[in-house]
């Protein structure tokens, strides 16, 4: 009995030690961030500008990025639920955390790809929570813990973060939704949530989930299409319906357009820059001319071409821009077909067809086709 009195108070006496230790070492890591609270700052906003300019270079659209750095209060709730973990500082990885919102689930991996050909990544603290079981449904996200690379570490910029970590959740829109009304809700991981109710959460999750995969999937019949549409134009442009893929292909590769914009150059010293470039309005207006697929515009080019220069070196003389999208001959294409119509109705329906508005007096319409078609 004696002995096991001894033990006892020997293991009290260990425990209470421990105790201690963990509460000193709280006390030291909170000292520590509260006297670098400032430069984890400074890192956190170099880290969101560094990815946001090194994705927007590699051409990977995001829906939207933000960052944070974690505050005293919740990092002291952190130590306290994984009080054996902590021993300083630098053991805590998501002192600084980055989220990276994407359009598509694919676009996550992507993403992910990316950043691990800049950073160096952790693989023992990152986690891949879209690992679900096949009866799983919810939350999903990628998180990855990164450090600079020696590269850019080196660099005066990003000196004296050399040895700073954060951690980068990557997700999509509706996962990022789920995220945030599962938050909203209350309730988070399956065990959390009422028995008669998991039925229809775990349904709610299973529709956003099944709906980032329909999206992922239209994305890549949408790229199919707008590759094979490039031959149906040459081959068979009388079964291609007028759409926003037809219309950019056709406006790039069809001789009269291209010959309309070399005319247009010389007439105002307009450049064309294809970031200009817009459709919206353009597509639907042509069905007011009885157009429904490539072959009716191709063939009414052809039956217009030499009125249609005159009427727009006419219409654009005055004009003053220095760059502008090259579906703007188009755009003029269909002023020219609203003015062969000498009617100042059908030109007033044109101007007001669709969700923009076009300006303008529909008499000067009519007055630029009947001036240029005597020419």
């Amino acid at each position: 009995m004696l002995i096991l009195a001894l033990l006892i108070g020997e293991m009290f006496n260990l425990s209470f030690i421990f105790n201690k230790y963990i509460v000193v070492m709280k006390d030291v890591i909170l000292s520590d961030f509260s006297s670098e609270k400032s430069s984890f700052d400074l890192y956190r906003q170099k880290m969101e500008s560094l990815l946001f300019d090194l994705l927007k270079q590699e051409n990977v659209i995001i829906h939207h990025i933000s960052s944070r750095t974690k505050d005293s209060e919740s990092l002291s709730k952190k130590i306290d639920n994984r009080s054996n973990k902590y021993n300083s500082l630098k053991d805590i990885t998501d002192l600084v955390g980055i989220r990276i919102i994407s359009y598509l689930e694919s676009d996550v991996d992507l993403i992910a790809e990316k950043i691990s050909k800049e950073f160096l990544i952790d693989p023992e603290n990152s986690i891949d929570k879209r690992e679900l079981n096949t009866d799983q449904f919810g939350y999903k996200s990628l998180h990855l813990v990164v450090n600079l690379n020696s590269t850019r570490a080196t660099l005066p910029e990003y000196r004296n973060y050399k040895d700073f970590k954060c951690e980068i959740q990557i997700r999509s829109i509706l996962q990022h939704a789920w995220a945030e009304i599962e938050h909203d809700l209350g309730y988070k991981g399956k065990y959390a949530i009422p028995d008669q109710y998991k039925r229809s959460f775990n349904r709610l999750a299973a529709l956003l989930e099944t709906a980032d995969l329909e999206f992922d999937r239209l994305k890549r019949d949408l790229s199919k299409y707008e590759l094979a549409v490039v031959d149906l134009i040459k081959t068979s442009p009388q079964d291609v319906k007028i759409d926003q893929a037809s219309l950019q292909q056709f406006n790039l590769e069809n001789n009269i357009l291209n010959e309309a914009r070399s005319l247009m150059s010389k007439v105002t010293g307009w450049t064309y820059n294809k970031d200009l470039d817009t459709l919206h309005g353009i597509t639907e207006r042509f069905e007011l001319f009885g157009m429904k697929t490539i072959k009716d515009i191709e063939d009414s080019l052809k039956d217009n071409n030499e009125v249609f220069f005159k009427y727009l070196s006419e219409f654009t003389k005055d004009f003053k821009y220095s760059e502008i999208g090259s579906t703007i001959v188009l755009f003029y294409y269909q002023h020219f077909l609203a003015g062969k119509t000498e009617d100042v109705l059908k030109i007033t329906e044109y101007q007001n067809y669709g969700e923009i508005s076009i300006a303008g007096k529909p008499e000067r319409f009519i007055e630029i086709y009947q001036k240029v078609k005597l020419l």
